[in-house]
């Protein structure tokens, strides 16, 4: 069985696995990450769950997916780098494990083709009703990020750090533009997408060659290009750190630090780096855990994380604002101790076993052998998990030590709590 069919308008990834009583179907949409069109596809996101022509209401479409035994069916929006990409999900059980064949999957497959192709619209728009309530839902869904103090915090480092570059762009919209949005012109850059985007998908379980026969019967779309810009390098024009400090009514400051690093997904330094992640924050043994939080009990959390499709590293802390001067410096002087070489052999053997576990268990989930795929099939990287472990077992400490050394702080945003 081939394991990627190429059609006219998207790519079809067949994973054939017999651990899971569960099937799992996810399209990928891909487009450039633009500030014009961020809000129009996060909304758009929101529509795919609003019914179809068959079932033309939210109640109908939730109805119908319990009578397939409760089958689940979400969309979401997301980045890649310089990609933003919407994300349709569906998983519904395997009908070899129901008492009768009740052919779920070509329900499943047609309600896929029914979502994307014959949506809850008519004479150029989609159903009023169902606009104007997934409108609401997507306002409710922006304030809630920014209730949540974290991803509001993060959210405005990436604006302030990557000021009129990609990574300045919000990934979920702006809620000050909703309202702008008409019905038509949602419905208008739906037919855009149809005929523009890069479309992967993904399924997942114990599936066989009738399924190409499935998609390709259900799924037609016109011939485009296949390719898009993903994983790229944040370059930074500043001279000196950024640092932009905002008081809100919170109890735990949130601190954030941006660096530039000069490696992303696609460099050859993506594995040393990886693991220099992982000893840095990355993990609960990392230097940043042990000496910021256990040893001077300067933060409630405290991690790093590695954005490989942006090319940063960020460092996040929740600290009482008496102490941000403090943590800062002592994030510092940890970054700059591996950058001297003062790092342990251990901490690397450590951090590679612990990859390694990662990167085992995720076998164990459909989505994340889907994110993992889709993250080396839109950088052509050919790959195989082995492979990988095989590149990060690889590393020695003088890669870590010489990577560290690319690492600088650029921008650092605190979210304050008031006195």
């Amino acid at each position: 069985m081939k394991n990627v069919i190429e059609y006219d308008g998207y790519r079809l990834h067949l994973i054939p696995i017999n651990k899971f009583k569960n099937v799992t179907i996810i399209l990928k949409m891909a487009a450039p990450l633009t500030r014009e069109t961020t809000t129009l596809r996060s909304l758009l996101s929101f529509i795919f769950t609003g019914g179809t022509e068959k079932l033309p209401s939210v109640a109908r479409f939730s109805s119908y997916l319990e009578e397939l035994y409760g089958a689940r069916f979400s969309s979401s929006i997301g980045t890649k780098g310089l990609a933003h990409v919407i994300q349709i999900a569906s998983v519904c059980i395997d009908s070899q494990y129901l008492k009768e064949d009740e052919n779920l999957l070509i329900k499943q497959i047609e309600l896929f083709h029914d979502v994307l192709f014959s949506p809850n619209a008519k004479d150029g728009h989609f159903d009023e009703v169902t606009f104007n309530q997934k409108k609401k839902e997507f306002k409710w869904r922006l304030q809630a990020l920014k209730d949540d103090k974290y991803s509001y915090s993060l959210e405005r480092l990436f604006e302030e750090m990557g000021k009129n570059q990609p990574l300045g762009i919000s990934t979920f919209g702006y809620e000050d533009e909703i309202d702008g949005i008409t019905n038509e012109a949602l419905y208008n850059y739906y037919l855009q997408c149809l005929k523009n985007d890069v479309f992967d998908i993904y399924v997942v379980g114990d599936i066989d060659e009738s399924f190409e026969d499935l998609f390709s019967k259900n799924f037609k779309l016109p011939k485009r290009q296949k390719n898009i810009a993903t994983s790229t390098i944040f370059t930074s024009d500043k001279t000196e750190v950024l640092v932009v400090k905002e008081k809100q009514d919170i109890v735990q400051a949130k601190l954030n630090m941006g660096y530039t690093i000069d490696t992303d997904f696609t460099s050859p330094d993506h594995y040393a780096f990886t693991l220099f992640n992982g000893m840095f924050g990355g993990f609960a043994h990392s230097q940043l855990f042990k000496v910021v939080r256990e040893e001077h009990s300067l933060c409630y959390y405290v991690s790093s994380s590695y954005d490989a499709f942006n090319g940063i590293m960020l460092v996040n802390a929740g600290i009482e604002t008496k102490n941000y001067d403090q943590t800062v410096k002592l994030i510092q002087n940890e970054l700059e101790k591996f950058q001297r070489g003062e790092v342990s052999q251990e901490l690397l053997d450590i951090t590679k076993v612990m990859l390694e576990n990662s990167l085992k268990k995720s076998d164990d989930e459909a989505l994340n052998i889907i994110a993992l795929r889709y993250n080396r099939d839109i950088t052509h990287k050919e790959e195989t998990n082995q492979q990988y472990i095989d590149r990060l077992n690889a590393v020695t400490l003088e890669d870590i030590i010489r990577v560290s050394k690319k690492v600088k702080l650029d921008t650092i945003y605190m979210l304050e709590g008031k006195e």
